[in-house]
């Protein structure tokens, strides 16, 4: 299993909004802050704002915000932006996709930790990572 770089780039901006109480923030800003290529950035906040996880507004005193509260976004609603539906359907243990079969000698291995997987990411808010980035960090992200 292997996360895509825009899901990378959409945790850390959405990350970096939350830990900014919301935004707005303009998109270069964001690049800077998270070290993310301000055109990357600026490509995939569209695709963020069509998911209702950002707004993004023009103009002065605009910028892009978080559409809800840090509390109802969580990691997994972001990777199925970002990666799809099936973000961790795939095996680690085969080099070709594979959404799984029944017989696979590994899926008694994989299963169990795909679940896990998936309900860490479920249960993980943005709001639970800024405020883990606050303590340990003092507001940044490194």
């Amino acid at each position: 299993m292997r996360f895509s770089q825009s899901a990378k780039y959409a945790i850390l901006t959405l990350l970096r909004l939350a830990v900014a109480e919301g935004g707005p923030l303009t998109v270069r800003e964001l690049a800077t802050d998270g070290a993310i290529p301000a055109a990357y950035l600026a490509k995939l906040v569209p695709q963020l704002v069509r998911a209702g996880l950002l707004n993004s507004a023009r103009g002065r005193g605009g910028g892009i915000a978080l559409a809800r509260p840090p509390e109802a976004i969580t990691l997994a609603e972001i990777l199925r932006v970002t990666d799809g539906p099936a973000f961790v359907q795939d095996c680690p243990f085969d080099s070709e996709p594979c959404p799984g079969k029944p017989d696979c000698p590994l899926a008694p291995v994989w299963d169990p930790l795909r679940e896990k997987i998936v309900s860490f990411l479920e249960k993980t808010t943005l709001a639970a990572l800024a405020a883990r980035v606050r303590k340990e960090d003092g507001g940044g992200l490194s």
